[in-house]
């Protein structure tokens, strides 16, 4: 055995030895120039001995190019047919060079002669940050990472216009237009490539990672193209901002005018008199980007009547204090400003309004059913001043009485008067009526009462009489001075029975006092009845005699 090995060790190297006395090298057929980037180029490779005879090379083969291996495709060809392969190459990247075969086994490599490849037609834009470099020849187009940049600082990167392959076409000029994700960002607005590149300053405004974007001029079918992500930081602490109720923070805000109010969106909440509402004070770069103060001591100011809690507080991140204005008027001013006055937010303006805090109710204890009862609120502000167009709404919240109106404005004294009706009373009842305006709220109790004591005395009351075309049931009350049971009758205009019914002594309607059944104006077997005068027939008997009998006269009406 280990002679059959000796001598398989010894062919083995015979023939490694063989191959690589053999295979001397590979050579290519004339390359002309120029060639395109991106194009097919025909390659004939031969493989020779070193007596420069065909060597008889049946294996694959590994294709680069003097300035690397990225820029041919493809890579690995063949296998070699008797020594000979012919085939198409791509070569990307645009520049004097030369293709080179490789076999890394036998180390073998030999190259093409030297020529030119050229830049392909004009097709995309490849943006280069400060950071990074123009990556010829590649998909991507760059290498590197950008660096940070700080907002509001001048920066200039570059744009390319080149060929599918990132190629710089340098015989092409052409416009570009330039956006970015910061909307606040500043970019020139006619921005021209010229001989395939363009340098351009930019100032990106608001922190955070954004990118910019090259995009074709109307007319053009060049492929726009995508920054890679570039970080902006925020700059020092420069600058206050206050905000209200109603507003949030926009960093990057170009807007540099206080009336435009730079670095916030949106409009502050009308506030109320001597009412506390919130307000923010926040650190910001000369961008508006919210930054960390130095333990800047901080308070709030105004050209008007009010108190601001707590009176100065130290500002890192951010500070809240509480307002409070004494008076009603527009364009109310606040701003913020540190002890010694070095760092002053512009005024911001809001509405200061008044609204029901207390109310001043004039109403009569006691209405009669069916009466109209005025009941007189003077809305006031926390200053105790009427408040005039102030909603004032009114609602019962117990009893069977109504506001004829829910909602009144009141009038340029503060004065609002409604009114309260009440015809569903049955008998005596305490009415319950909410009365609110702004923050204002009161509960004003009104009796009503009831002129007929027909109930107490041993009659029928019903309610509606007559019913149907408003209501369709009506509710029958009598009063029981002690219980027993009941035998409900009801007669049509003829004197037949139309609907009965036997109640048990202690059930409802046989109770002892208030009583009440309430009729759907049908008859015992479930129809309606006509339209027409109905006799109502209540009898309540015990074994000791009969304690309750009356009858009753009813309209129907559908």
């Amino acid at each position: 055995m280990t002679v059959a090995y000796n001598i398989t060790v010894l062919m083995s190297a015979a023939l490694g030895w063989l191959l690589i006395a053999q295979l001397n090298s590979f050579e290519f057929t004339p390359i002309s120039s120029p060639q395109y980037a991106g194009e097919s180029l025909a390659v004939t490779i031969i493989a020779r001995d070193p007596s420069g005879g065909v060597y008889n090379y049946n294996r694959p083969a590994f294709l680069s190019t003097s300035k690397g291996a990225t820029y041919i495709y493809p890579n690995v060809i063949g296998p070699f047919r008797n020594g000979v392969w012919q085939g198409k190459v791509m070569v990307t990247l645009a520049e004097s060079l030369r293709i080179l075969c490789t076999d890394d086994s036998l180390r073998v490599t030999s190259s093409s002669n030297q020529f030119t490849v050229s830049p392909g037609a004009p097709a995309r834009f490849v943006i280069i940050l400060p950071g990074q470099q123009l990556s010829a020849g590649t998909r991507e187009g760059k290498l590197g990472i950008p660096d940070n940049q700080t907002a509001g600082d001048s920066f200039i990167f570059r744009v390319y216009l080149t060929d599918a392959w990132c190629n710089p076409v340098y015989a092409h000029s052409d416009s570009v237009l330039l956006r970015a994700t910061d909307s606040f960002a500043l970019l020139p607005s006619n921005a021209l490539i010229s001989n395939g590149v363009g340098q351009f300053t930019g100032r990106l405004r608001q922190a955070g990672q954004h990118q910019l974007f090259a995009l074709p001029v109307s007319g053009r079918t060049f492929r726009s193209d995508s920054s890679s992500l570039i970080l902006i930081t925020p700059g020092i602490f420069a600058q206050l901002l206050v905000l209200l109720p109603g507003e949030e923070p926009l960093p990057g805000d170009t807007a540099s005018a206080g009336w435009q109010t730079p670095g916030k969106s949106g409009i502050p909440v009308p506030q109320y008199v001597r009412e506390p509402f919130s307000v923010k004070v926040l650190p910001c770069d000369r961008c508006w980007n919210r930054v960390s103060s130095p333990g800047l001591p901080v308070s709030l100011h105004s050209d008007f009547g009010a108190e601001f809690q707590p009176a100065e507080t130290v500002l890192m991140d951010s500070a809240v204090f509480y307002a409070e204005f004494y008076y009603p008027g527009t364009n109310q001013d606040i701003w913020a400003a540190d002890r010694n006055n070095q760092y002053i937010s512009y005024r911001t303006r809001l509405e200061i309004r008044a609204r029901g805090n207390q109310l001043e109710i004039s109403a009569p204890d006691t209405v009669l059913a069916g009466e109209t009862a005025y009941i007189r609120v003077v809305v006031r502000d926390a200053n105790g001043q009427p408040v005039p167009l102030s909603v004032c709404r009114f609602m019962v919240l117990r009893g069977n009485g109504e506001m004829l109106e829910n909602a009144l404005l009141t009038d340029t004294a503060g004065i609002a008067v409604g009114r309260f009706l009440c015809t569903r009373a049955r008998f005596g009842e305490s009415d319950t009526i909410q009365i609110s305006s702004g923050t204002a709220d009161s509960l004003l109790p009104i009796y009503v009462n009831i002129p007929d004591s027909a109930i107490l005395s041993g009659k029928i009351v019903a309610f509606p009489n007559p019913f149907g075309f408003n209501r369709d049931a009506v509710e029958i009350y009598y009063y029981l001075n002690r219980s027993s049971p009941i035998d409900f009758r009801i007669y049509d205009p003829f004197g037949n029975e139309v609907f009965s019914r036997l109640i048990p002594a202690g059930e409802a309607g046989a109770q002892a006092g208030i009583n009440c059944i309430v009729w759907n104006g049908r008859n015992s077997a479930g129809r309606r009845v006509a339209s027409g005068i109905y006799t109502v027939q209540i009898i309540g008997q015990l074994h000791t005699g009969t304690i309750f009998k009356s009858t009753y006269r009813l309209g129907v009406v559908w």
